[in-house]
């Protein structure tokens, strides 16, 4: 099979053509990630009579004059895309599927999801296919599912155009259904704009990007699966001052969106961060053709202290000035090179975190006479293209949105609270817009009375130490309450063994500057949580950023005092019932390139697991930004399997998602201070020896 110029007459066989800059980019990302989804779905409700076999050829039609769409794509040094006569590779299916009237779409969507996501291989199947589910009488949903190596967002609407010319052609005698042959677009070299992205984000001190704090729920459920929040409405009113505030600053009204987003990621603690834009590439000669013509690109905002909505509008237009003269370069590029000539990883958290996307939506379809049509081109992407994406519309005088989101990323109860806020955030946005943002939100929450805690009479006076709670977890004779200071503490099976034979563990919480916050009562039930569940007597608490900002219920900071400027030592987050949930000591999180890594957490995992005596791990940081050195040190219970190989991969199979794969080292001990703390240091050298 030669290499031929790209039409999209039928040919006898296939006809290959060259993958576009961003397909390749995408076709590479699918190799390294072959179990992943890389696509999504759109719906139609068809209501009439028409017969099946004229849905299928009016798609077959679609496809022919879309030669993407009837692709398979080639392996070899350089992949290629092999496209073929329609006829021969359409992907068409019928299937019948209750549904009572009104619900057919909303049933479509749940079908499509638990029988047809998974993993599209490009070499046997061709970016898109159709399902055609039959309710009964004269309703039946045409599903579209697609691969967005030649389908991306603006094709949705594209298709409808073509599917809906096509079935009216079908259906009226002597018409043609076909467009004259085209020629596939050509891809201009795009180099020069790729070292100027480069040099952008070279210039941007990537290495000292912060990682994206975000509010907590009821706890993370790992996975990569993305799910949807329900859809929730910004009103006319607020979306009309949002207008009005976005003209006069000489921005569009989508980067107001963006701006209501930075303030909520603000309102959060974050003061600089990167933003994914979806962004058309598209010119005017291939506007009606369906393709891959979408790209993300990263952009970063930095909001300025004391800054107002106003402001904010500036910053956020500055941002998407960036985002227009960058568009042509494929996302995947700029991770590749970034990471091949300068050594900077950047992805899974720097620049694929949160993006926002707000399309316009097409109403003015075509009518098809005898027939009812009601498009679903919102529907839940199956794609992780970002940990989570707001899907944002505008219909009318307002508009509305949802937020896709992976749940190792956020829980959904944190992801409805993120859209709640952004709804909230924009009346009031709108409503003020010259109020420094950190006015406009001034949360913190009073500590339950020390009656309400689970530890009864009085909280420990003096501190415990690490070896109360090795001789508890040795078995040995201690007392039933022991008392340990929290950052000391870890969850191995000895120790849960120990408090469910009845032996009580407070956790005394001390912080260095601040004095005395209280205790917690520690139990098997809630292994990973450490709740400040006897705070010390009146105290006023809140959670604040670094420069002592105080954040709202749900977002992780630093654990201190109403009415005291200082940041405190302790990481934590307060939940809506005024519940202290401590994370650990902030120094024990390590940021890099927009991503951070907490040793509490990672530790608490680790020690939980059977068979396990003690944990601790060892992050290096490196020169550039680097992905940082993680070793992973097990002390085994005695008389168990001491083969390293058995210890890598169990420690390997709960290691939190998106860090880096830690080294696992066994040893017979942990060194450790006067303190009772865990010497960093010397066991760093015995593990170099």
């Amino acid at each position: 099979m030669t290499e031929t110029p790209p039409t999209a007459a039928a040919a006898p066989g296939p006809v290959l053509v060259r993958l576009s800059p961003a397909q390749e980019s995408m076709w590479l990302e699918q190799q390294l990630h072959p179990s992943a989804i890389n696509g999504g779905f759109l719906s139609v409700l068809v209501r009439g009579d028409v017969t099946a076999a004229q849905v299928r050829d009016a798609c077959l039609v679609v496809c022919e004059d879309n030669p993407q769409l009837r692709g398979l794509v080639t392996g070899g040094s350089e992949a290629r895309m092999a496209v073929h006569p329609a006829p021969d590779v359409l992907q068409f299916e019928e299937q019948p599927l209750a549904a009572a009237p009104g619900e057919e779409l909303a049933e479509a969507r749940r079908w499509y999801r638990e029988n047809r996501v998974g993993p599209w291989d490009l070499t046997t199947r061709t970016p898109i296919a159709f399902s055609l589910l039959d309710h009964g009488g004269e309703r039946r949903t045409l599903v579209v599912g697609v691969h967005h190596i030649a389908f991306d967002g603006r094709s949705k609407f594209v298709f409808a155009r073509q599917f809906l010319r096509a079935l009216d052609a079908l259906r009226t005698p002597g018409s043609t259904p076909h467009r004259p042959d085209r020629d596939l677009p050509e891809h201009p070299e795009i180099d020069q704009e790729l070292d100027q992205v480069l040099q952008y984000w070279l210039a941007a001190d990537l290495p000292s990007l912060p990682a994206l704090v975000l509010p907590r729920g009821d706890g993370a459920d790992p996975g990569e699966e993305v799910r949807p929040t329900p859809r929730f409405d910004l009103p006319a009113a607020d979306c009309a001052r949002l207008g009005r505030l976005a003209q006069e600053a000489g921005v569009s009204f989508f980067t107001g969106l963006v701006a209501c987003l930075a303030a909520v990621l603000h309102s959060y603690g974050n003061t600089r961060f990167v933003v994914g834009i979806p962004v058309d590439t598209s010119v005017p000669e291939t506007r009606d053709h369906i393709g891959l013509q979408v790209n993300v690109v990263p952009c970063l905002i930095e909001v300025e202290e004391g800054a107002g909505f106003r402001g904010l509008l500036a910053t956020a237009g500055r941002a998407l000035d960036l985002v227009r003269r960058h568009r042509r370069v494929p996302f995947g590029w700029v991770l590749r090179e970034l990471r091949r000539r300068h050594g900077a990883d950047v992805s899974q958290g720097a620049f694929d975190r949160i993006g926002v996307s707000c399309p316009t939506v097409v109403r003015d379809l075509q009518e098809v006479p005898g027939l009812e049509f009601d498009w679903d081109f919102f529907a839940p992407n199956s794609t992780r293209s970002f940990d989570l994406i707001l899907q944002l519309r505008r219909e009318g005088g307002a508009a509305y949105g949802r937020l896709d989101f992976t749940a190792a990323a956020i829980d959904p109860a944190a992801a409805a609270r993120l859209t709640a806020d952004y709804t909230r955030l924009l009346e009031r946005l709108t409503e003020r817009p010259d109020t420094p943002l950190h006015l406009l939100d001034e949360g913190y929450v009073r500590a339950p009375a020390a009656t309400r805690s689970g530890i009864p009479g009085q909280a420990a006076a003096g501190r415990g130490s690490y070896r109360e709670l090795a001789a508890a977890a040795a078995g040995t004779d201690v007392s039933p309450v022991i008392h340990c200071p929290v950052e000391q503490f870890l969850p191995t099976p000895a120790i849960s063994a120990f408090s469910r034979a009845g032996g009580r563990i407070v956790l005394d919480v001390v912080d260095p500057a601040l004095g005395r916050l209280g205790g917690c009562a520690w139990h098997t039930d809630d292994p990973y949580g450490t709740w400040l569940t006897g705070p010390s007597p009146g105290l006023r608490f809140r959670v604040t950023d670094p420069a002592g900002r105080t954040l709202p219920r749900g977002v992780p900071g630093l654990l201190g005092f109403h009415g005291d400027p200082r940041p405190g030592t302790f990481r934590a987050w307060i939940d809506a019932d005024d519940r202290i949930r401590l994370l650990g000591l902030a120094d024990q999180v390590h940021h890099w390139v927009g991503r951070s890594l907490d040793r509490t957490e990672a530790e608490a995992v680790i020690a939980s697991l059977p068979d396990v005596h003690e944990a601790a791990v060892l992050v290096e940081p490196q020169a550039g930004g680097a992905t940082p050195k993680v070793s992973a040190v097990v002390v085994p219970a005695v008389g168990t399997d001491g083969d390293p190989r058995v210890w890598r991969r169990t420690v390997r199979r709960v290691w939190p998602s998106g860090w880096p794969q830690p080294a696992v080292h066994l040893v017979d001990r942990l060194p450790r201070t006067a303190a009772g703390t865990v010497d960093g240091a010397g066991l760093g050298a015995e593990l170099r020896r």
